[in-house]
């Protein structure tokens, strides 16, 4: 009789159960690279990491995140709870995620939207951590880029002028010509010294002496001219390729930066995503039995109890 309770415990328990589905999904975690002297810290920073990721998939907020999801894509399906645990497989990155629920599409839908809000949230979280790093490097460049572009503009506008003033040949011509002129002056007053001063040979002389001298001043007023131009091109020529090579170092840097926080960074990604939510039957057969084997040794422990009882009562008085 006892065995046959426990037994009928045991069925009402498991058939009062309402339908359960379950679907399972896999993210897989990782980091950047390491050396072997930094290797227990960064065992120890991974099991940190870990354990936010549970911490995270399994937090109230990515369910919010994860319902306002499913509304969104999916407004035909109706509102169900879902609940969500996690694992880490043994020795490895890899974290298999079960979702339960009551009702099987959106036990399934449920749970990619919450890969999905996860991988958005663990990629917000990754930016905004190169973000601060990233700012400063931007800043630099910015500025090394401003200086590089007024440099230019520079550039530019002594290149017109220089070009405008035929600079680099017309003082190569000017300054040839102005030393034949101070050759046939100097010539001129060599050729003068030694003549009396009323020798009539003078006369000529002295007049092409005096047109030699005047278009030597004339030269010599001019080249200032090229020359400054010249000299402001090759400043500002100077000026721009040092600002050219600051903005391309800078810029390297910035490259190298990314590329080091790229490597060095940790990072999740989905592995398999939500497979179908099938009922979770539970095997009733060991219940089953239990109640059986309980029903039965508690019948036997109030057998005995009672026999021990009528054995001990006092025989009644005649």
């Amino acid at each position: 009789m006892a065995a046959s309770v426990g037994v009928c415990v045991q069925a009402r328990r498991i058939t009062g159960r309402p339908q359960e589905f379950r679907s399972m999904a896999k993210v897989v975690a990782g980091g950047g690279n390491i050396t072997e002297d930094i290797h227990m810290r960064w065992r120890e920073s991974q099991m940190d990491f870990y354990g936010t990721i549970i911490e995270t998939l399994e937090s109230a907020e990515m369910k919010r995140r994860a319902l306002e999801r499913v509304r969104a894509l999916h407004p035909e399906l109706k509102d169900a709870d879902v609940g969500i645990r996690v694992a880490q497989t043994k020795g490895s990155a890899i974290f298999n995620i079960l979702a339960t629920g009551t009702e099987p599409k959106y036990t399934k839908v449920f749970l990619d939207a919450l890969l999905d809000e996860f991988t958005a949230f663990r990629q917000s979280v990754r930016e905004q951590s190169q973000g601060r790093g990233l700012q400063q490097f931007l800043q630099e460049v910015v500025k090394k880029q401003k200086v590089m572009e007024e440099a230019f503009a520079t550039l530019e506008k002594a290149r017109s002028k220089a070009e405008s003033l035929g600079a680099k040949a017309e003082h190569e011509r000017l300054v040839a010509r102005l030393a034949r002129l101070r050759d046939q002056r100097d010539d001129l007053r060599l050729e003068l010294r030694p003549m009396a001063a009323t020798d009539t040979a003078r006369t000529p002389l002295e007049a092409k002496l005096a047109t030699i001298e005047q278009e030597i001043q004339t030269i010599e007023a001019e080249l200032p001219r090229y020359e400054t131009a010249a000299a402001e091109y090759r400043a500002a020529s100077e000026r721009y390729a040092s600002a050219k090579a600051a903005y391309e170092k800078m810029f390297e840097k910035l490259e190298q930066f990314q590329s080091v926080f790229n490597s060095n960074s940790d990072y999740v990604a989905i592995q398999e995503r939500a497979t179908v939510a099938s009922e979770t039957v539970e095997d009733w057969k060991l219940p089953i039995a239990i109640g059986a084997l309980g029903g039965g040794f508690l019948g036997a422990v109030l057998g005995l109890l009672l026999s021990l009882i009528i054995v001990r009562s006092p025989a009644p008085v005649s």
